[in-house]
């Protein structure tokens, strides 16, 4: 188990590592992809009362191992106005090496900034060069913290659609 656990940290570094030379902030878009091992912070756009394009105005590899019940250092207690930060990587917990190995879950962790509910769309990558699948999602709720947890392995997760859910009642 610990070997599979180094392969895949291996794998994460080797593949993040080739992805996203793109300028920042990037032109705003209705989606972007991000890959597995990754830290990344967005700005809504607003395109009207409901709708939300995005930019891109941080990214950065990550391959550490969060512990999802540890939260607090990972995200700023504020943030600028409009944005979100996220990170897509591995987390566990457990007392034990064999219950970290045994609880290893691919998290897309997220912090929302704005003063918004938001409803979103996410689709996700499960094998290499694999078509994208839309998975269900949380939302998220004003200046609250977010986990999305899945137990098998995430090359890409896609990130669109974002919504302002209180303006559509």
């Amino acid at each position: 188990m610990i070997k599979m656990q180094r392969i895949i940290i291996i794998f994460i570094c080797l593949f993040s590592g080739v992805v996203y030379s793109q300028e920042l902030p990037s032109e705003p878009s209705n989606g972007f992809s991000f890959p597995i091992g990754s830290k990344f912070t967005i700005k809504l756009i607003s395109v009207d009362s409901i709708n939300y394009d995005y930019s891109v105005i941080a990214f950065e590899s990550f391959q550490e191992i969060v512990n999802p019940w540890e939260l607090d250092s990972l995200f700023a207690e504020d943030g600028d106005e409009n944005t979100i930060s996220f990170y897509f990587c591995l987390g566990t917990s457990g007392e034990t090496e064999e219950e970290r190995e045994k609880n290893m879950k691919i998290h897309l962790l997220m912090k929302n900034y704005t003063d918004k509910i938001l409803n979103y769309t996410s689709e996700i990558q499960t094998e290499e060069e694999g078509e994208y699948k839309e998975t269900s999602n949380i939302g998220m709720y004003p200046n609250a913290k977010g986990d999305e947890i899945w137990p098998y392995m995430i090359y890409f997760i896609g990130l669109r659609e974002f919504k302002n859910v209180k303006q559509r009642e």
